[in-house]
């Protein structure tokens, strides 16, 4: 005596439907660990940027009329009024 399979649909769905939401939480995973990674990286360089531009260092800038502070006065770019040189 041999039992036929029967195909169960709701079953079927409901396994389709776990792994989707597994599948989608592994990509949101994915993309926060991406996000961390980033800031970890950037939060030490936008410091180091912003030391660079605000710092006075030893040496000090004799062009006041820089819009930023250069620390020892080497700017490729010097800015007067609406001007850039």
């Amino acid at each position: 005596m041999e039992e036929e399979e029967r195909f169960d649909l709701g079953h079927t769905v409901k396994k389709i439907f776990v792994i989707g939401i597994a599948a989608g939480l592994i990509f949101i995973g994915f993309i926060a660990l991406m996000t961390l990674i980033g800031i970890v990286i950037a939060i030490p360089l936008l410091k180091k940027a912003y030391r660079m531009m605000t710092s006075n260092g030893d040496e000090s800038c004799a062009h006041e009329k820089h819009k930023i502070k250069c620390p020892i006065c080497k700017a490729k770019a010097k800015f007067y009024g609406d001007k850039i040189e």
